[in-house]
């Protein structure tokens, strides 16, 4: 069993978000989709989660991070889930 994590989509940047939508899945930075308006799912890469090399998707990263750090392997990126207090709102 897969354990599922559920967090606002107000967890990622403007940026981060342009990104998804302007970029086929396969050109993604790890195993995710798809993107909608309403929100979409990602696989939590533990390697990725630590990886913050790469500062233009920290806020990926972070979120990446939090849910590895609590045992989830999965991410729904929802529009109507409330943020959490320990991550930062764009």
């Amino acid at each position: 069993m897969r354990k599922l994590l559920c967090l606002s989509t107000s967890h990622l940047s403007a940026a981060t978000k342009r990104f998804l939508m302007s970029h086929d899945q396969k050109e993604w930075l790890t195993v995710g989709g798809p993107f909608g308006n309403t929100g979409w799912i990602f696989h939590v890469d533990e390697d990725a989660a630590f990886n913050f090399g790469n500062r233009r998707f920290n806020d990926l990263w972070r979120s990446f991070a939090y849910a590895a750090d609590r045992g989830y392997e999965l991410i729904l990126f929802d529009d109507v889930e409330e943020p959490m207090r320990d991550l930062a709102v764009y």
